[in-house]
């Protein structure tokens, strides 16, 4: 994608995400990441995590994608329109799902109910970064081609 694309794609954006929001976005999305390869690498896990809770390992794969899928999808659409409303749709459908998947198709799956719970979580635990993210962590793009005046740019 060369420098031109990039910048056309900007244009469409409503929104720019301050520094501040995104470098804490990608915090946040290393954090899920890390706890996803925990459950296979052992020198990954936290100590104090095993101390709450001593089986964490075996659900956070349900937390750490949920997690992963509703940042991205209220991270996306607040630069799109500043509102979270299909980011609140996204995490009741994943919470559905996962309570489905964990408790009504043992066929494919064990029922395990805590694995559906560290999947709620997963889907409610963005919402304390995405809020303020909402509301103090974007700003108006000047790149927008809604902002601009009706003047027609001579190259």
């Amino acid at each position: 994608m060369n420098l031109h694309m990039k910048k056309n794609l900007l244009k469409q954006l409503k929104y720019a995400p301050k520094i501040w929001s995104t470098v804490l976005y990608f915090i946040i999305v290393a954090i899920g990441m890390i706890l996803f390869a925990a459950r296979s690498l052992e020198s990954l896990r936290f100590d104090f995590l095993l101390q709450l809770f001593p089986n964490y390992h075996q659900h956070i794969s349900n937390f750490s994608i949920t997690l992963l899928l509703v940042l991205v999808s209220g991270y996306t659409t607040t630069l799109e329109n500043k509102s979270l409303k299909r980011t609140y749709i996204t995490a009741s459908i994943l919470i559905a799902i996962n309570v489905v998947y964990e408790l009504y198709l043992p066929f494919i799956n064990t029922r395990d109910i805590m694995d559906a719970y560290y999947g709620i979580s997963g889907a409610v635990l963005p919402f304390l970064y995405l809020l303020p993210y909402q509301h103090f962590g974007i700003m108006h793009n000047p790149m927008y081609e809604n902002n601009k005046s009706s003047e027609i740019e001579v190259i």
